[in-house]
């Protein structure tokens, strides 16, 4: 009973985390110094004036016209200092997918925001992000190298037994929060979660779900389900797969009949016909995609992928707040808000020291849940 309370109390975290921070800041109205927050408008009489201590890690706002992207030529509260990056070599620790997309959303961002030049990418899966982790903490001297985390790897490292911690590296800023879906091929018997989840209460494993790394957000996700359902989350017949694009192809082969990702992974082949939603876990239907929530069929499951952003560990005071700058203007800036609608994601945004807090508050409590599903 202990253990279920710490999961219930783990999910709870995590749904209020999931719904406070859906709200873009608003850029509308003039803010004076003393409530400014970074691309709030401010007048042209009150140009180099600061506001102290209202941007990121408490640095210093100024009210400037902004000389690129989307705001060029408006009076806005700005960091005065702030340098483009020339480009960011990032470390993807799974195939491409919800990283990789989440990196290339970032990427596209920037550079229509001016303040991103180019990028490279390299693909390290493996080991639930381990993989990944432990090359890009052998990066040195490169100030502007970044790799996207998640609740996946978080949730990997514990069930991979790695030694690495995530803490090791810099953190940079959590982004967005992301969605599950669950679906079946369009030939499946089954038309509603509740069809499947009484399958399973009789058999847990009655049919082959395909889902992400072994202790990743799908992971995490179906079994939490499951528990909801009164099933024993280690008896499931979950098949691990590094990422979206091979639970995909193998719902398509008819080598599992059960598919678990991010809801947007789906889309496509919902629409085409291929393959039927049966529910997905956010706290409300998501805009453009056709499926019941968990909850709203008598399962009251709100879990969400968060991503976010590290940097190497050597990483100067100097490039770190310039680092930290940039995406704190990226977040609200009209072409990251374009790749939130696109993507179905939610602007969950922390940065800077409020993401370490958060990531040290977080492993632990992920780490509980992991084992309390048995994973």
């Amino acid at each position: 009973m202990r253990k279920n309370s710490f999961i219930r109390f783990a999910v709870a975290a995590t749904a209020v985390a999931v719904l406070a921070g859906t709200t873009l800041p608003a850029n509308a109205a003039v803010k004076p110094a003393n409530k400014a927050t970074i691309g709030d408008d401010c007048t042209a009489a009150s140009t180099g004036k600061k506001a102290p201590g209202r941007g990121v890690d408490g640095s210093d706002l100024t009210c400037m016209a902004v000389t690129t992207g989307s705001f060029k030529g408006m009076n806005k509260w700005w960091y005065a200092d702030v340098k483009p990056l020339k480009a960011i070599d990032w470390t993807i620790p799974a195939n491409p997918g919800g990283y990789s997309l989440t990196a290339d959303a970032i990427t596209n961002s920037l550079k229509a925001e001016g303040l991103l030049a180019a990028t490279t990418s390299v693909y390290k899966p493996g080991a639930g992000g381990a993989v990944g982790l432990a090359a890009f903490q052998e990066i040195k001297g490169k100030p502007e190298a970044g790799m996207v985390t998640g609740i996946a790897m978080t949730g990997g490292l514990y069930s991979n037994k790695s030694t690495l911690n995530l803490l090791a590296s810099t953190p940079i800023a959590k982004i967005l929060r992301e969605y599950e879906g669950i679906v079946v091929p369009a030939s499946s018997k089954y038309r509603t979660l509740k069809q499947l989840m009484d399958d399973l209460v009789a058999k847990p494993n009655a049919v082959a779900i395909a889902g992400g790394n072994k202790g990743g957000v799908d992971h995490q996700t179906i079994g939490l389900l499951a528990q909801k359902a009164g099933v024993d989350p280690t008896k499931l017949n979950y098949v691990v797969y590094s990422g979206g694009p091979e639970v995909i192809t193998s719902l398509l082969s008819n080598a599992t009949q059960v598919g678990i990702s991010g809801a947007l992974d789906f889309a496509p082949y919902v629409t085409s016909g291929k393959m039927r939603y049966l529910g997905v876990s956010s706290a409300k239907t998501i805009s453009g995609i056709k499926a019941k929530t968990f909850v709203s069929q008598g399962y009251d499951l709100v879990y969400g992928n968060w991503r976010g952003i590290m940097a190497p560990a050597d990483l100067s005071k100097a490039d770190y707040l310039n680092f930290i700058k940039v995406i704190d203007i990226m977040h609200v800036s009209p072409a990251w808000k374009a790749e939130l609608t696109k993507n179905k994601w939610d602007n969950e945004f922390v940065a800077g020291a409020a993401f370490k807090s958060f990531l040290e508050k977080h492993i632990p409590e992920i780490n509980a849940v992991m084992k309390g599903l048995g994973i």
